[in-house]
């Protein structure tokens, strides 16, 4: 027993050195090149996504660890009036054909989540190929590739916060088998595990490193599983690595109850109704200082210790007729 963990942990260290080393050795390779083709009604957005910076797909490059992307990638736009496009669920923006080097784009529907654009969305699709491409064609979990491509996308925004701040509420942690059925259980599951895995996949990158991932990827193409290639890389297993995360989540997540909850909703608007309270016996005080002085003023004119004006202005209100 303690020579077979002795020699795990020997081999966990040459594959991260060598993995390192060659990571180190060269430069990170140039974004893919994008091959854009769409019909003649999407003629004007296809000229927009061949405008859009190479440079912002090299978050997808290094996370792969790539050193060469490979051959050009061909990026379809799809109208909604085609057939491919009514038999595609509407919650779907688009999909990565990896065998064929092909991104399949629905521009209309770009904005919805987890995509923010149809930039985003763009760099989402081309970084599942370029991982794909990583692991040697092999099968990843699904939470892992999407977790890592919403990573290469774009930073966490607000709405993936909120969406895993309601799945601690409503559901509390998700184990990973489960994680992995809900990406095909319709639109609410669908955006409930993209909001898992962003968060899940962030947390495994800021502990272990960005590098991390292709390290990963590139033992899973020479043949090594997927939880092997996460254990010789990260120097645990991975179902440590995710219960230390919904250990990080409960820390803050035992405040959630408390914010959405009643009580605290109270506490807040009468918070509030105190604060109006006073701003408006603020003014009404201002209010009554103001007519108290043109009171005062007025006596003492009336009084004759204030001169009344010779030339009064007509402009002025005071001494209009009502």
């Amino acid at each position: 027993m303690e020579n077979t963990l002795t020699m795990r942990v020997f081999l966990a260290l040459v594959a991260t050195l060598v993995s390192s080393v060659s990571s180190d050795a060269g430069q990170m390779a140039s974004p893919p090149t994008l091959r854009v083709d769409a019909p003649a009604s999407l003629a004007a957005v296809a000229q927009q996504v061949r405008r859009f910076p190479a440079s912002h797909l090299t978050s997808a490059v290094a996370l792969s660890g790539l050193v060469s992307t490979g051959p050009p990638i061909d990026v379809l736009l799809i109208a909604e009036n085609s057939g491919l496009a009514q038999n595609t669920p509407p919650w779907i923006s688009g999909f990565a054909d990896a065998k064929r080097n092909m991104v399949v784009l629905f521009p209309s529907r770009a904005r919805s989540y987890p995509s923010s654009s149809l930039e985003t969305l763009l760099r989402h699709e081309v970084a599942h190929i370029l991982f794909a491409r990583a692991a040697g064609g092999q099968q990843l979990p699904r939470w892992f590739n999407e977790g890592l491509a919403l990573a290469a996308e774009r930073p966490a925004g607000l709405g993936d916060r909120s969406r895993l701040a309601w799945t601690l509420v409503r559901h509390g942690p998700v184990p990973l088998n489960e994680l992995e059925r809900l990406f095909g259980e319709g639109q609410a599951a669908n955006q409930r595990a993209y909001a898992i895995a962003s968060a899940l996949v962030r947390e495994l990158l800021r502990v272990h490193g960005e590098t991390a991932a292709g390290q990963v990827l590139s033992l899973v193409g020479r043949g090594h599983t997927f939880s092997a290639a996460f254990e010789m890389v990260a120097g645990e297993p991975v179902q440590v690595a995710v219960s230390r995360f919904w250990n990080r989540q409960r820390l803050w997540g035992r405040w959630i109850p408390f914010l959405t909850g009643p009580a605290f909703l109270w506490m807040l608007i009468t918070v509030l109704a105190l604060y109006a309270i006073g701003i408006r016996q603020r003014r009404s005080a201002e209010q009554r200082r103001a007519w108290d002085e043109e009171e005062e003023a007025e006596t003492r004119r009336a009084s004759g210790e204030l001169p009344v004006s010779a030339n009064p202005d007509p402009t002025d209100n005071s001494y209009n007729v009502h």
